[in-house]
């Protein structure tokens, strides 16, 4: 789609170089979304994609996915067999039913910093206990854990001009058990409800989402007990009400899909 209100596009090879940031500016990815549908508030875009970031990588004990790394490079990059949780990463790429045109060129700082509530990658890194990494126009950067990143639908903690450099996720976190649950109307509709488990150790840790504004997790001690445990704390959670569904419709089908987590973990033979 045409973003006729546009005035300006910028294409830095440094994020230093851009010496203001106005009202009207936004970052620009891969655009999946933003050409999508018309974006009256723009007016000066600045591509990222000349910022020569890696797209992942491996530094000491940590996992490295640049923001600019397309979808597509999360199903195709050679992992190790021991991380069984880059499963989770790959569902949630799977689970936005896109073309492969699309996964081609959506980034994964796009489909984060987009923080729409049925976003597909901010509940699995949540889940991973991933950090973000943030950097301002002065080149001075700040991380923060993916929970805390998102705060509403469409809302994050980024101050006007920042941009997120990079995720980062403990490699020793990739052996984590994960289950990925998703429902949706249809395949393609915008997911209902998402839940997202990771094991590790003694500990489940449970990310909700789709269902609430923003990623929420859940952490529990004892696994024969957490489906008691995760009931009881839904009764504190703001669930979505609108035309698409009930707040206690959204509810219950949280807790099948924990359900099925705890389920598929089981199967995989772990000592419950």
């Amino acid at each position: 789609m045409d973003l006729p209100n546009v005035e300006g596009y910028l294409s830095p090879d440094d994020v230093q170089s851009i010496t203001n940031w106005g009202n009207g500016w936004a970052w620009l990815a891969g655009g999946t979304w933003l050409f999508s549908e018309p974006q009256p508030y723009l007016k000066v875009l600045v591509d990222t994609q000349h910022l020569g970031w890696s797209e992942i990588e491996i530094q000491k004990n940590y996992l490295i996915i640049g923001a600019t790394c397309p979808l597509i490079k999360l199903l195709e990059y050679s992992w190790s067999s021991e991380w069984i949780a880059v499963e989770g990463l790959k569902s949630a790429v799977s689970a936005l039913a896109a073309s492969l045109k699309v996964i081609n060129v959506a980034t994964v700082g796009g489909n984060i910093c987009l923080a729409l509530s049925v976003g597909t990658l901010a509940p699995i890194m949540v889940a991973l206990d991933a950090s973000y990494e943030i950097w301002n126009l002065k080149g001075e950067s700040r991380q923060v854990a993916a929970k805390d990143f998102q705060i509403g639908s469409r809302q994050t903690i980024l101050h006007p001009g920042e941009i997120l450099r990079r995720v980062i996720i403990p490699l020793s976190n990739l052996t984590w058990q994960i289950n990925y649950q998703r429902f949706s109307i249809a395949v393609t509709d915008p997911a209902l409800a998402i839940v997202v488990s990771a094991r590790n150790n003694q500990k489940l840790r449970c990310v909700i989402a789709a269902s609430v504004a923003a990623p929420r997790l859940l952490e529990f001690d004892k696994i024969e007990l957490s489906e008691t445990q995760f009931t009881a704390l839904l009764t504190n959670e703001n669930f979505i009400e609108d035309a698409r569904a009930s707040a206690n419709y959204r509810r219950e089908i949280i807790i099948v899909l924990f359900r099925r987590c705890l389920q598929q973990l089981k199967c995989q033979n772990y000592n419950f």
